[in-house]
């Protein structure tokens, strides 16, 4: 069988290298394991130098959560000055029908935590604000970047995701299934949702397909810096399902499937 014939790449135009922000090293390894690492972390960065392909890579761990992810972004563009920032890794369902090892093509990314909350208790969505050349920008959403988006899709147009393992927590009241590649707006907060209510009322809201820590936070720093910028997911949980033992340490959280699908897309797009 031939190799697939894609558009053109917008990972390989322009100066620099493709940038990589992921939070965990459980996520980043399955990207380690499919390249070549051509320079270790060096010093308090969490940061490798990579070669995938023939595209140079630097790829970050930021450590979870809403502030390190935007840190790191910022530190990541001002010091290396990639030409597109890529993200991957797990993340939790927004509808009950959206499986775990289910991936999510960021089409738009959304603070859901940007709330302000009114006298009555209503939720009013603020959105995002920031700033370019001096014009005040205050959009509800940030959208992926348009070249790169239509590229992961013809990428994964011919990509199958690797099964997620049945006995591993697989949902009782989903039938078994290979995963499936979805695209829509991801949510991100400093926020784990496991309310059903609450699900609901963010899918409902900002139409959300799923929900990470750092994906809207990275948008927002790439957002004036005009800075390529695509997200992909893939699902460890579906708190309609089954619920996370979060007060106990997740002892059957899916660690060694968190981000595996995202990797092996990412990196069949920077091979394409």
């Amino acid at each position: 069988m031939s190799d697939p014939v894609y558009d053109s790449n917008p990972l390989r135009s322009g100066n620099g290298p493709i940038g990589i922000v992921v939070a965990m090293d459980a996520e980043l390894r399955h990207l380690l394991e499919r390249c070549t690492v051509t320079s270790q972390p060096d010093g308090s960065r969490h940061l490798y130098h990579l070669k995938i392909g023939d595209v140079r890579v630097v790829a970050l761990r930021s450590g979870m959560g809403m502030i390190n992810a935007a840190a790191a972004t910022e530190w990541l563009i001002l010091r290396h000055q990639p030409r597109a920032i890529l993200n991957f890794g797990c993340a939790g369902a927004h509808k009950r029908e959206i499986a775990p090892g289910d991936v999510i093509i960021g089409a738009a990314y959304v603070n859901h935590g940007a709330v302000h909350i009114l006298p009555n208790g209503d939720e009013h969505y603020a959105g995002f604000a920031y700033e370019v050349g001096g014009e005040a920008m205050s959009p509800k959403e940030l959208p992926a970047d348009a070249a790169l988006l239509d590229f992961a899709h013809q990428v994964a147009a011919t990509w199958s995701p690797e099964p997620w393992p049945p006995k591993l927590d697989w949902p009782a009241a989903l039938p078994y299934r290979h995963p499936r590649v979805h695209t829509g707006p991801v949510a991100s907060a400093d926020i784990w949702t496991q309310a059903h209510a609450r699900l609901d009322l963010l899918h409902a809201r900002h139409g959300t397909l799923c929900e990470d820590m750092e994906a809207a936070a990275i948008a927002q720093v790439c957002a004036p810096h005009s800075m390529p910028f695509l997200a992909i997911k893939d699902i460890s949980n579906n708190e309609f399902h089954g619920v996370t033992d979060i007060p106990g340490g997740f002892p059957e959280f899916p660690t060694a499937e968190v981000g595996k699908r995202a990797a092996a897309l990412i990196e069949r797009m920077l091979r394409a």
